[in-house]
């Protein structure tokens, strides 16, 4: 069974077009192709489907190999190139390679023609797989940058909030000095303060202010005795 190729011809001679794909069949192929011998053919031919391999002449009335091989730079696509020739002299040939051919072949020797092919359809492939590797590795690096920025962005903005409950939040450590008349409480400046004052504004505590039996006894004796009734524990209680 033969093997698919999709081959776009640049030859001016439909002889010579024809030569090369009997080569193909007796090399096993089965080629669907196009022969184009313009620029604007050629253009034309690019766009409109995918192509296996491009096999030029290098001289042709109205075009060239080498604006062949600047026509397929400027369309983006990495096609194996391969010029087929019978005025090529060696510089030519350099020259063709430099310009992006990937091997040139003298049309008395066609035979060179289908391992040249098999040869630039498995560097091709390879190429591909390379590109598609690359891709996806700039896929993954860019997911996983824009994971460490979302989660940093997240961190950010917990930090800030704990930095702002943080701030709001107000402690009590350590030992205090309290008078053990007064009950001032200094502070870390020397200074001493009423205990409420320093609790207000080193914790969140807040005092509702009222009056114990025994200080009420002492404050308001007109209205309270001077024995008030103390707070009876309940195992006192007689049956």
């Amino acid at each position: 069974m033969s093997k698919p190729l999709r081959v776009l011809i640049i030859e001016d001679s439909e002889d010579d077009a024809l030569l090369l794909l009997r080569e193909l069949r007796k090399g096993g192929y089965g080629p669907v192709y196009e022969r184009v011998e313009t620029p604007e053919a050629m253009r034309a031919a690019l766009a409109k489907q995918e192509w296996d391999i491009i096999i030029s002449d290098y001289v042709l009335p109205q075009f060239s190999g080498l604006a062949a091989l600047d026509v397929l730079r400027k369309s983006g696509k990495d096609l194996p190139f391969i010029i087929v020739s019978g005025k090529i002299g060696e510089n030519i040939a350099v020259t063709a390679m430099k310009a992006g051919a990937h091997d040139y072949i003298i049309k008395g020797n066609l035979a060179r023609l289908v391992p040249a092919i098999e040869r630039e359809l498995r560097d091709a492939a390879s190429r591909l797989n390379r590109r598609r590797a690359e891709e996806e590795l700039e896929h993954y690096r860019h997911h996983l940058e824009d994971m460490v920025e979302k989660r940093t962005t997240e961190l950010q903005a917990t930090n800030d909030q704990l930095q702002k409950a943080l701030d709001e939040v107000k402690t009590l450590r350590g030992f205090l000095p309290i008078c053990a008349s007064c009950k001032k409480i200094r502070d870390d400046k020397g200074y001493w303060t009423q205990l409420e004052s320093y609790f207000h504004e080193h914790s969140d505590v807040q005092f509702s202010h009222g009056i114990c039996p025994e200080c009420a006894v002492k404050l308001y004796p007109e209205y309270f005795g001077k024995d008030p009734d103390p707070i009876k524990d309940p195992s006192e209680e007689e049956d």
